[in-house]
């Protein structure tokens, strides 16, 4: 019987500690990952980095991305900004898109909206052209906000 009672008793332990490391090393519910929201046509091509511009943070530090996917079949780009894992309290979260030379851009996030997450997907047909990229946020640093904000042209021609 006590021999049981060790083996139980040992038995228990190791699982309280296995489910603590798995607590400890589980990713943080408020990150977003790189994941595709364009649509199953869609692939990945390429994340432009989001860097800090404005608050206490350091300086064009990458803060998060714009990450770019091309379809064949539709001809079209999509764009989805996020910030980066490990981000404190990202808000306000914008993307827009165009093909390069227009004036007709997709934009999400820039109206009443307050992303926490993501935004987009926004699209421009851009088929044997490239596109314009712009996205950012603002977030917590510390005690202060900062913004971060990442501005490209004439990217992913296809």
């Amino acid at each position: 019987m006590h021999k049981i009672r060790k083996t139980v008793v040992a038995a228990s332990a190791v699982a309280m500690i296995g489910s603590t490391v798995a607590i400890a090393t589980a990713p943080s519910a408020s990150a977003t990952d790189r994941g595709n929201r364009c649509g199953s046509a869609y692939h990945f091509k390429k994340s432009w980095p989001i860097k800090n511009v404005w608050g206490s943070d350091t300086r064009h530090r990458t803060v998060g991305y714009i990450d770019v996917y091309w379809s064949n079949s539709t001809g079209k780009n999509c764009a989805i900004a996020r910030p980066k894992n490990g981000i404190y309290k990202p808000n306000h979260i914008s993307v827009r898109i165009v093909k390069s030379g227009s004036g007709n851009w997709d934009q999400d996030g820039y109206g009443n909206e307050n992303y926490k997450k993501f935004a987009g997907p926004v699209y421009a047909k851009a088929r044997g052209a490239c596109v314009n990229l712009e996205g950012g946020f603002e977030y917590n640093n510390s005690w202060d906000r900062a913004e971060a904000w990442g501005s490209y042209e004439k990217k992913h021609c296809s």
